[in-house]
């Protein structure tokens, strides 16, 4: 059997496995497993509950779940209030065709994404939030954010509290919806025809302190003879959670393990007693690096062995044991997960004047804003050299020796470590104005409107100002220079800057005159707007003799603008340790032409109870990219009332994002020490382990790098920008679906295969391109990474140094995802009671991508963060005015190893590390009480408090990310938060 072909085995056995789901819950939830997935088939009303079919998305002729041509995932908000979830982003971000991947939440304190810090974003598939189309009622949601790199929708403007229904296509759809739909498509439904008035609360609160949200909102509708309206207001908050409230994540340790009788090998704190923490954010201070031996010396007070009194070098001289003391307590601080409140007005209306003959006018009006903040800390690590008047490195040699050996007239300098708090905040407001109207022309429906939104985004951030750690330093930290102390031509005030003082050492805090000189906020804004208008008009065009054959066709025409001012230090590039940032503007037209058939082939035939075709095409013509065409043809074929079989194939397209064409660059300087993996790569570590793996030692070698070259050179640039000749991407996408329902049974099943390959994916490598290049097997024998930069000579002055580093925007050539679907639902009445379960899995076969033409094929699919199998069940239970609902989350098994030269363990042997994850699995428990008017939920997600599974640091490229000691990948992220109670109150009027 090929490699492309899935065993039938596999499918076979997984359907079994799903549909005895339906029927024996208690049996799975103690042998199995699911993740936070809220998804369902069904949908409930009030008296009595019942399946009903829901029209679902992906074409302008709508179908149901079961009978669609084109798979697709429903989430109600039952599903997902029974399910203690009270914000979109966690709604979506855990159903199963988006859990299969890390997703941008909240966790992403201090790390640079599209759209900003604060965002939360979805990405169906794996394949990146920008390829996941996000529809409100079938029109376009608009991006927001903060930054040059706005463009993903931020799904905390989504009205939770007025949504019905999410529909996720599981499948490309860009002849339907056009450019982006390349994953799937979000289309979110909104609550119609209600009459009265609706208030809500809701609130999580965890068993241990931080992480806790809350939310409230009203709704007041009114249907009148000519029409209707809805106006509904949402507030919610979500509180911080920083590392010191979790013990996980507040002393990261290295969780290694002797080979030799599996007892734990991580160092000992001889302050303690205990196995070492590390730090918590990512950052050491208290530190002082010789920078002419690489040698660090950690601050120990009353410690006299050594070169340096009061310090303690890291390879244990003058102690027992090794001491790192890298965990500075401030930086517990951090915050794990970002406080964020927000609020947003909705309305929806429509109405039929006399004048306009039958003609509905109809409105939509959306208002939200986002605040949100993150705490994190910095590093202040510039060089002093030999002659500096608070250098207490001793030199050991005079300055004629320094000279004799070519040092350079600064000498033998050293790097004192401190760390600064970092405050970030964002406040983003978002705009969109919707007008349409809509009616009928004999047998055919029209539809046409304009939407315009605007989103403004305010950015705020610690900023150290570079020109000024120069001056006090008596350094010029790029051009690697002695220039004076606080000398002429420093900004006025200049102060020298000591971070050998203890309380920079121990605290990071430094006088306060030095604080009020070399500290600001920089402040950035940023403008996003689009205008759209379309037209539509679908009905029947003729009858066949299988029945009617049906077409929609429109046109279409949007334009994007943005303005991204960042802050005066980023403009002018005297930002410390960041990188410079340009205005970002551009704009970008589109017009589409569209069209799309549903053609019935058979109808009523022994096996063919139906059979229906169809077809769809959109051509595009951009400014930026010119024109694309895309195209799907797809089938549903009902062979009896019982089986059914499906089937899409198709082309996407995705032209360049606003930020990707027109990004301002950014250019920056790092140390040679942050992106040089051949600094020093033959010492050592403490346990006799080199710091580096094989491959990077051998490439360095190849490179004629000495193992011994300290970096003692200036700064690398990093040059990031927009594409000016970038190319659209283009992708293929199948799917083929078996659906079982039978009649009179309660019982459904659908099993959907699905494959989806991107070609000339655009995408920034930005300073991680020299790790890349040095970490490849294939090194400089093919192109790609190792061409992105540039490293001077080993001879002449600066030698070795890498001087520039291109990662601005490019195309690479391939990502290839596949898998199947597994949807199962069943419902039975009793004379006591109602019972329904719902389980919705997916199976992720491989992830493949090549980052550059003729580069290596790496599959990612079943590592940590990218699990093969995620999904959830949902079992309910009503009786009378009482509903139970247990829902099972499931996260599948997960392991690195093999993955970039992971192997879990040193290369001597001595000791192993986790470098897998078994199966992680919530349960979560609510009840409802409905009254006429009033409506109570009480429940516990991970009633369990089953926390998160713990891996190891690992030493290889191919190793995880954590956060502490946890994956860092937002399906663990109930694991960490623990257990929470639930609870949801609602009144109608």
């Amino acid at each position: 059997m090929s490699k492309s072909t899935i065993s039938t085995r596999k499918v076979l056995l997984a359907g079994t496995i799903l549909t005895s789901l339906a029927f024996g819950l208690p049996v799975f939830a103690q042998d199995a497993t699911t993740t936070t997935t809220a998804t369902t088939t069904t949908t409930d009303t009030t008296t009595p509950e019942k399946t009903t079919e829901i029209v679902v998305t992906g074409s302008r002729i709508r179908r149901s779940e079961f009978t669609s041509a084109a798979p697709v995932q429903v989430i109600t908000s039952e599903k997902s209030t029974m399910a203690g979830m009270i914000d979109a982003a966690q709604v979506l971000q855990s159903s199963s065709i988006a859990a299969g991947s890390g997703q941008i939440n909240n966790t992403f304190t201090g790390y640079v994404v599209d759209g900003g810090a604060g965002i939360n974003t979805l990405s169906l598939r794996g394949l990146g939030a920008q390829r996941t189309l996000v529809l409100i009622n079938g029109r376009r949601m608009p991006p927001a954010g903060v930054s040059g790199t706005v463009g993903p929708v931020d799904l905390n403007f989504i009205p939770q509290s007025l949504v019905a229904r999410y529909e996720i296509l599981k499948d490309g759809a860009s002849s339907i919806y056009g450019s982006d739909a390349v994953a799937g498509v979000v289309n979110i439904i909104t609550t119609k025809n209600f009459d009265g008035f609706h208030i809500e609360a809701s609130g999580l609160k965890s068993e241990k302190d931080g992480g806790d949200s809350s939310s409230v909102s009203a709704m007041y509708g009114k249907t009148l003879d000519k029409g209707s309206f809805l106006i509904s207001g949402e507030y919610y908050e979500q509180q911080a959670l920083t590392f010191k409230q979790r013990d996980g994540l507040a002393c990261p340790q290295l969780l290694r393990y002797k080979t030799s009788d599996g007892s734990r090998n991580d160092r000992i704190d001889p302050r303690t007693g205990n196995y070492k923490c590390y730090s918590a954010a990512g950052i050491f201070g208290g530190a002082v690096i010789d920078g002419y031996k690489g040698d660090y010396y950690f601050y120990a007070p009353g410690h006299t062995s050594g070169p340096l009194n009061d310090y303690v070098k890291y390879d244990g001289t003058g102690a027992t044991v090794v001491w790192e003391d890298d965990n500075p307590a401030a930086a517990l601080d951090t915050t794990a997960i970002s406080p964020v409140k927000r609020g947003s007005i909705f309305a929806q209306g429509q109405y039929r004047p006399d004048w306009l003959g039958g003609a509905e006018l109809y409105t939509e009006l959306m208002f939200g804003e986002r605040k949100s903040s993150q705490r994190s800390y910095g590093e202040l690590f510039p060089y002093y050299s030999s002659f500096s008047s608070v250098n207490i490195l001793p030199s050991q040699f005079t300055p004629a020796q320094q000279a004799a050996f070519g040092l350079g007239p600064h000498g033998l300098y050293a790097q004192p470590v401190s760390i600064y708090q970092v405050n970030s905040s964002q406040k983003v407001d978002l705009g969109r104005v919707l007008g349409g109207v809509r009616g009928t022309l004999k047998t055919w429906n029209w539809d046409a409107y304009v939407s315009y939104s605007k989103s403004v985004g305010k950015y705020d951030s610690t900023a150290v100002y570079a020109d000024r750690v120069n001056w006090g330093t008596g350094f010029d930290q790029n051009e690697f220079v002695d220039i004076p102390e606080c000398g002429a031509g420093a900004p006025a005030g200049c102060v020298p800057l000591n971070l050998f003082s203890v309380t920079s050492q121990t605290t990071g805090r430094l006088s306060p005159a030095e604080e009020a000189y070399y500290f600001t906020t920089d402040h950035g804004k940023t403008d996003y707007s689009q205008l759209t208008a379309e037209a539509t008009i679908t009905g029947d065009i003729m009858q066949l003799p299988a029945g009617a054959l049906g077409g929609a066709f429109g046109i279409s025409f949007r334009e994007d603008k943005i303005n991204d001012v960042p802050g005066e230090l980023s403009r002018a590039g005297n930002s410390y340790n960041r990188t410079s940032s340009g205005i970002t503007k551009g704009s970008d037209r589109l017009s589409e032409a569209y069209g799309e058939l549903e053609i019935p082939v058979i109808r009523g035939k022994f096996l063919f109870e139906d059979l229906t075709v169809s077809l769809s095409g959109r051509y595009s013509n951009y400014d930026s990219v010119g024109d694309a065409t895309t195209y799907k043809a797809g089938f549903n074929w009902a062979v009896d009332n019982i089986f059914r079989i499906r089937g899409t194939a198709g082309s996407s397209f995705r032209a360049p994002a606003l930020y990707e064409l027109y990004l301002n660059n950014q250019s920056g300087y790092l140390s040679q020490t942050s992106v040089d993996p051949c600094i020093n790569y033959g010492q050592k570590g403490a346990d006799g382990e080199y710091k580096v793996n094989a491959t990077i030692r051998a490439n360095c070698a190849a490179d004629g790098i000495p193992d011994n070259y300290t970096g003692s050179n200036p700064s690398a640039k990093i040059i990031t920008g927009g594409g000016k000749y970038l190319e659209p991407e283009t992708s293929y996408a199948t799917t083929l679906g078996f659906v079982v329902t039978p009649p009179n049974t309660g019982f459904k099943l659908a099993i959907d295969f699905w494959k989806t390959k991107i070609s000339n994916q655009i995408t920034s490598s930005g300073g991680a391109i020299v790790g890349a290049c040095y970490g490849r097997p294939e090194f400089r024998s093919q192109p790609g990474f190792c061409d992105l930069f540039t490293r001077n000579p080993g001879t002449g002055q600066n030698a070795f140094a890498i001087t520039t580093i291109d990662g601005s925007y490019r195309n690479i050539p391939t990502e290839t995802t596949a898998g199947i679907d597994y949807t199962v639902g069943y419902e039975h009445e009793f004379n006591f009671g109602r019972l329904s379960s719902d389980a919705q899995f997916s199976w992720y076969k491989y992830y493949i991508s090549q980052s550059y033409p003729g580069g290596p094929i790496v599959n990612s699919q079943g590592t940590i963060g990218q699990p093969n199998w995620v999904g959830d069940v949902q079992t309910k239970f009503r009786h009378k005015d009482w509903t139970m609902a247990w829902t099972v989350n499931y996260t599948g098994s997960a392991s690195n190893l093999g993955f970039y030269g992971e192997t879990g363990g040193n290369a001597a042997g001595t000791y192993t590390y986790k470098a897998s994850v078994p199966p992680f699995v919530t349960h979560d428990l609510s009840l409802r009480y409905r009254g006429k008017q009033f409506e109570i939920i009480g429940g516990i997600n991970n009633i369990a408090n089953k926390m998160a599974p713990e891996i190891g640091s690992g030493i290889y490229a191919g190793s995880a990310s954590r956060l502490g000691n946890y994956p860092f990948s937002s399906q663990y992220l109930t694991g960490i938060i623990g257990r929470q109670f639930y609870l949801n109150v609602s009144k109608d009027f």
